[in-house]
């Protein structure tokens, strides 16, 4: 099966200089599938010729932080004329349901088109930490370690997409192979706990399970030099940081 991810958005928490929040674009399979929704939506602009083929997005979302997010409401520049499905963690994990912690980010004194205003049709789902699919896509629902509920998603054998947790090798001795990796990477070395570091990715990351590891969400308080040691470590071990406006062929 032939399919193509973009990355939009690889930066974690705010934009910074040529990176935009977490937002990846899959299509696969007839579908168009977006992983998480941050400022990287802006992007969209970057592949309008792909937008034009689909008249409806399947948004996935790993949990609700804003910076995974807020670019639901940059759609209506892209999607005005689309049907949009946004599948969210939701009840019974989180309190409220998806439609309900949208709503409340867009609710009409913060943004103007509402929740349901910035595509022709917007249908919201909640998968509820269980597996589900997209049209003919399979969706693998793991649970990940972070400050709120946050769930890995894996589409298919396609992508596996692992963002805002910390990192334990041994849950992923027995991982699932997929064409591509996207896993965060937030710090070097250990600290917080919510997070995972290139250090412990690079020691226990099962890295002959997928073909290609882009390290992704990174933070953007690296400077210049810590993002060269992480990029040359990344490299020693056969992974390498997205940048955004990749195109990746699966």
């Amino acid at each position: 099966m032939d399919a193509t991810l973009w990355v939009l958005g690889s930066a974690g928490w705010m934009p910074k200089a040529g990176q935009e929040t977490s937002c990846f674009l899959l299509e696969a399979q007839g579908q168009l599938v977006m992983l998480d929704a941050g400022t990287g939506v802006a992007n969209l602009g970057l592949v309008a010729d792909v937008l034009r083929r689909h008249d409806r997005i399947s948004i996935l979302l790993s949990h609700y932080h804003l910076d995974h997010l807020v670019g639901l409401m940059y759609l209506k520049r892209f999607a005005a004329d689309k049907r949009v499905d946004v599948y969210g963690p939701g009840q019974p994990v989180y309190p409220k349901t998806t439609e309900e912690y949208v709503g409340d980010m867009l609710q009409d004194a913060l943004y103007s088109s509402g929740p349901s205003g910035f595509a022709r049709e917007v249908h919201y789902h909640d998968y509820g930490g269980r597996d589900f699919s997209v049209g003919e896509l399979p969706v693998a629902v793991r649970a990940q370690v972070h400050s709120s509920p946050s769930f890995e998603l894996r589409v298919g054998d396609l992508v596996t997409y692992a963002t805002d947790t910390s990192f334990d090798a041994a849950s992923w001795e027995d991982c699932p192979s997929s064409r591509l990796l996207l896993h965060e990477c937030w710090q070097l070395g250990a600290g917080d706990p919510r997070h995972t570091s290139i250090e412990a990715l690079a020691a226990g990351l099962p890295r002959s399970r997928f073909g290609r590891v882009l390290l992704i969400h990174h933070n953007p308080s690296w400077d210049a030099g810590e993002r060269s040691e992480a990029g040359r470590t990344a490299a020693r071990h056969g992974m390498e940081l997205a940048r955004d406006g990749m195109e990746i062929s699966l």
